[in-house]
């Protein structure tokens, strides 16, 4: 199938979609001082909360306005734009939905959560934390499909290897959060990274689905272009 019909800002989306996806797992821990349990419990920090819902919400937006190919029928029963916007509705749940504030690994948030102090939204039942942990698979999930089957159509430009590698990651992230929530809950809690595996690997999800965006939005092209202008207008 030959991929048409790409609008010019959905290059830009990606850009930004790739762009977000490599700041997120960094910027977090940086402006907390501290690895959390997961990336969602940095919603209970004050600074970190301002970066991870407008990180999170500008991925849902984004996502939304996000259109890609059109489906071919022949080959397609999933278009960009449903997957996309089913990423985009799960990112904006997530914001709109936290964790649940024990867990987190860190004693300020533990002793926040033993007050009424809690932000916006904060909460410690077990249902809202499930509808939190759903939705946020089904946005990883969907940034992986993406990368993994959407953007390897059509003829190879040299990347389709590095899709199927950045989806494949996301797909084994996300497997493994799973086998190690099972042993925790059925073998036991004491294995090694039990405090910090969930964070490990939404890292390991979120900069693979990050780069190839920013690969298939051509960030490397644009910067390859940019600086042979720049060395040009040196000599």
């Amino acid at each position: 199938m030959k991929p048409t019909n790409l609008q010019h800002s959905d290059y830009r989306i990606r850009k930004l979609i790739g762009s977000l996806g490599l700041v997120l797992p960094i910027a977090l821990p940086i402006a907390k001082g501290e690895v959390l349990a997961s990336i969602s419990h940095y919603y209970y920090d004050t600074l970190s909360s301002l970066i991870f819902i407008i990180v999170l919400s500008a991925f849902g937006l984004f996502l939304l306005s996000y259109k890609g190919y059109q489906i071919d029928p022949t080959t397609e029963k999933i278009s960009d734009d449903f997957l996309t916007n089913i990423g985009g509705l799960a990112a904006l749940v997530v914001v709109l939905i936290p964790t649940a504030c024990y867990d987190s690994g860190s004693k300020t948030i533990e002793d926040l959560c033993n007050t009424p102090l809690e932000p916006l939204f904060g909460h410690i039942d077990s249902t809202a934390k499930t509808i939190h942990l759903v939705s946020a698979g089904i946005f990883i999930l969907c940034m992986g499909w993406m990368s993994r089957y959407k953007f390897t159509r059509g003829s190879d430009d040299g990347n389709h290897l590095l899709y199927k590698w950045c989806g494949n990651a996301v797909f084994i992230s996300v497997a493994l959060i799973i086998v190690f929530m099972a042993i925790e809950k059925w073998v036991t809690k004491e294995f090694i990274i039990h405090n910090y595996y969930v964070f490990i690997f939404e890292t390991t999800a979120v900069i693979p689905f990050g780069i190839s965006w920013l690969v298939k939005g051509k960030a490397i092209a644009n910067v390859k272009s940019f600086a042979k202008r720049m060395l040009g207008n040196e000599t």
